[in-house]
């Protein structure tokens, strides 16, 4: 297995650093603001009060502001981001590995929350 080089863990940071360049649109900078906004509002779709349920927007709504942020930046933006070094192999490798890791979180939420739930109808 090839291995990940440490720019590679550069993304998130660069992707914020983005939101202060000057050669960067207004539609992807309001999309990554989206976001971070998202992910720290207390208004969310699901509440999070739905003990596991709660969760499963932010695990989908905040990366796909992000990729949709991403995509609307210049190419040379991007070339800026995501370090050229990443092949095709390794990246198909790191959407399963996403893939994979987006449903175990899935599992976990909907197990904890239903252990939750069966719980509190218990008592």
């Amino acid at each position: 297995m090839p291995r990940v080089g440490p720019s590679v863990w550069m993304i998130v940071p660069n992707m914020l650093r983005t939101l202060m360049r000057g050669d960067v649109g207004l539609k992807s900078k309001l999309l990554l603001l989206a976001g971070l906004i998202y992910l720290i509002s207390p208004v969310d779709l699901l509440p999070d009060i739905l003990v596991g349920f709660g969760w499963l927007d932010d695990i989908v709504i905040v990366p796909l502001l992000g990729w949709l942020s991403y995509r609307s930046l210049p190419p040379a933006v991007q070339d800026d981001i995501v370090p050229a070094e990443t092949d095709a192999a390794s990246s198909s490798r790191r959407v399963y590995l996403y893939l994979g890791l987006l449903i175990i979180v899935v599992i976990l939420i909907l197990v904890l929350g239903s252990a939750e739930n069966a719980t509190l109808s218990g008592n």
